[in-house]
């Protein structure tokens, strides 16, 4: 085995599990949002695309759970059994 290797001469060969591991997906954004992203990616020296990608990258790793202020589907469907029963409460009452 050689000390050293000269890797220049190398041919690059493309990640053949790369289409697996990634999913190409369109969406839109608006304004501000592209702007902060645009911010953070011109201090990198990042694509804005490529903080994006970083940014929920992270946030999926870590098991972050995105609150938007909505209740879930299942917080609703709890919701109505709910008043549901409370309507049936009052009509017996």
């Amino acid at each position: 085995m050689r000390k050293e290797y000269d890797f220049s001469k190398m041919k690059r060969v493309p990640n053949a599990f790369f289409e697996k591991l990634s999913k190409e997906v369109t969406f839109r954004l608006d304004f501000n949002s592209l702007a902060y992203f645009q911010k953070i990616g011109d201090a990198y020296g990042f694509p804005v695309e490529k903080v994006m990608q970083l940014y929920l990258q992270k946030l999926a790793i870590a098991g972050r759970v995105l609150n938007i202020g909505f209740p879930t589907l299942e917080e609703r469907k709890d919701l109505d059994a709910y008043i549901e029963r409370q309507i049936e409460r009052e009509t017996k009452a």
